[in-house]
């Protein structure tokens, strides 16, 4: 192998050989102390202990495991929401899609280009579509990224029909707290498109079938 490759290969490895040591370490440490308290670290310990303030700094292994129901549930969530007047999306000349036209994307998206039944079908394919993708986690930075400006544009839409509602302190008097629920939505599928799709994904398949990072390392 060429002396870059191995430079490069060997700086990788050194990285991991720090983490580990630092990780075991810090384990170390913490066993010891309560070794030295003549007593066994319990969960309760973790969870009132030190660990309490500990940021996790590596999403993988056990920390990696929150986000497949986060992304499978948030993905079933999103089939729904693009399901407008029956199983699909863009049941065009049912009541539903029609509502959809006639009281949001007409009063509040006039200025895009094009029809309005265009664009609600465009957002009910995104998210019926693109929520099928992320639930399975495949093509996941793409289906987020499509997801993430369909949330936005709830964002939108919600600030425009009824302001912020007196957000952060004030009561809404019929507990309809219309835009938070999209821009927490808009959220998750921003982490997931910085992210990616985590464990049990298509995505993850196919990368470790395609990825040469291991191959580069043993080089």
């Amino acid at each position: 192998p060429s002396p870059q490759i191995f430079s490069a290969s060997k700086f990788g490895l050194d990285q991991q050989s720090r983490g580990l040591t630092r990780s075991v370490k810090e384990e170390t440490s913490s066993s010891l102390k309560m070794v030295s308290d003549g007593k066994k670290e319990t969960t309760w310990d973790r969870i009132t202990g030190p660990k309490l303030f500990k940021t996790v700094t590596n999403w993988e292994g056990i920390h990696s495991v929150p986000l497949v129901p986060l992304r499978i549930l948030t993905g079933l969530l999103m089939i729904h929401h693009g399901s407008e007047g029956g199983i699909g999306p863009a049941n065009f000349g049912t009541p539903e899609f029609q509502g959809f036209v006639d009281y949001i994307v007409k009063p509040y998206f006039g200025f895009l280009p094009g029809s309005p039944e265009f664009w609600s079908a465009v957002h009910d394919y995104a998210e019926f579509v693109g929520g099928g993708l992320f639930a399975i986690g495949f093509l996941t930075r793409p289906a987020a990224l499509s997801l993430l400006v369909s949330m936005m544009g709830a964002v939108y839409f919600h600030l425009s029909a009824v302001g912020s509602q007196g957000f952060p302190l004030g009561h809404v008097s019929n507990y309809s707290y219309d835009f938070e629920e999209p821009l927490l939505y808009a959220l998750i599928f921003l982490m997931f498109w910085f992210n990616g799709a985590g464990p049990l994904s298509v995505d993850s398949i196919i990368y470790s079938n395609i990825s040469q990072e291991d191959e580069d390392q043993i080089e």
